[in-house]
């Protein structure tokens, strides 16, 4: 929370406390939240309608959201004083997300046409944004209605410095940017193509597993791909935990892991690369997974981020200077540099794990992923 926002509900408490406290036991009196000004006012509703992202209930039982939905509702001024703040993470982790927010960028368009005081531009205020699916059967079942979702979400996601996205998504969105660049007519009489206008500076791949070839299924020469500088995986931690718990205690190298990783990577097209980082919990003994993390209720961890400069290793693959175990771990807050081309960071703040593969969006969601 910013200082200034600090003060201000430190003194509307102060104020709240003195109103109410008679030395000499008179009545008390009540200082109504209507009394404040405006200003002070809207800062303590904008600082309320801030997502609870790092709450202990899973989003599915409590909607993150659910404040600043609420305070929408309130008056007009409210809405658009609360509207970037309530639309910076967006986080769509099934189909029905998905549906209800494509509705709403189409409500935007209606507003916009009818010059609505209700209109507002989603591209403007959307900095992170989440895309994944619980369910792949569910997914492909709603093939072609996905497809006119993701239609909708492309120019918003295309705005956002960082997108985090599962793997069939992922594919849908460069087929979608392709075909769009394909069939645009804002072509020059060379018929070049126009500049392209994504801003996405950090593309995050969830759920990932040493076995899989994650752009062997993605188009190549991807305009999009190829103005990614930051690469992220989410790993798989049900299926590669203990090879990065390995890694975390330092007994291990990062090589064979990443090196199977890098290989699937489109260098060709992805020249604007400069880093491919992994992320994994942070930990300590017992060094069981499995056992490590409660899968009833979950278990606290700090997060762990591997980070492999992409310019050093496509200079010389088979040179890189890949640290050798054993290694010191890196602690709680700090960041290593063992050697010239691999980094390793954990964060100080710590975020519940407890569901194999799909337990990465709270962590992403509070920042702790990046």
């Amino acid at each position: 929370m910013p200082q200034f926002t600090r003060r201000v509900l430190k003194a509307w408490l102060l104020l709240t406390s003195l109103a109410s406290h008679s030395p000499i036991m008179e009545p008390a009196t009540s200082f109504r939240f209507s009394d404040l000004p405006l200003e002070i006012a809207l800062l303590v509703l904008k600082y309320a309608a801030e997502p609870t992202f790092s709450q202990k209930e899973e989003y599915a039982e409590k909607n993150p959201y659910e404040t600043a939905l609420s305070l929408c509702l309130v008056s007009r001024l409210v809405r658009r004083t609360i509207l970037p703040d309530f639309l910076h993470t967006i986080s769509l982790r099934r189909c029905h997300s998905m549906r209800m927010f494509a509705i709403s960028l189409l409500m935007q368009k209606v507003y916009a046409e009818e010059e609505s005081h209700l209109f507002f531009d989603y591209t403007t205020a959307v900095k992170r944004m989440w895309i994944s699916h619980d369910d792949f059967t569910e997914q492909r079942f709603q093939d072609s209605e996905t497809k006119l979702y993701m239609n909708l979400l492309v120019p918003v996601l295309l705005a956002a410095p960082e997108l985090a996205i599962d793997w069939y998504n992922l594919k849908l969105v460069v087929q979608l940017v392709e075909d769009a660049r394909t069939s645009s007519a804002d072509v020059d009489g060379d018929r070049r193509p126009s500049l392209f206008p994504g801003k996405t500076k950090s593309l995050t791949i969830m759920g990932h597993c040493t076995d899989w070839e994650i752009f062997k299924h993605v188009r190549k020469g991807s305009v999009f791909l190829a103005s990614i500088p930051h690469l992220t995986y989410l790993a798989n931690i049900g299926t590669e935990g203990d090879t990065f718990r390995d890694i975390s205690m330092g007994l291990v190298s990062p090589e064979h892991p990443l090196r199977v990783w890098m290989r699937d990577i489109p260098w060709a097209c992805m020249k604007s690369l400069e880093t491919f980082s992994v992320v994994y919990p942070h930990l300590s003994a017992p060094y069981d997974i499995l056992a490590y993390i409660d899968d009833a209720r979950g278990q606290d961890l700090h997060v762990e981020r591997l980070t492999v400069s992409a310019s050093l290793f496509r200079q010389d693959p088979e040179n890189f200077p890949w640290v050798t175990p054993p290694f010191p771990v890196t602690n709680a807050g700090k960041r290593s540099t063992p050697s010239d081309g691999v980094s390793f960071e954990v964060t100080h703040d710590q975020v519940n794990f407890w569901q194999f593969f799909y337990m990465w969006d709270k962590a992403w969601a509070c920042g702790l992923t990046d």
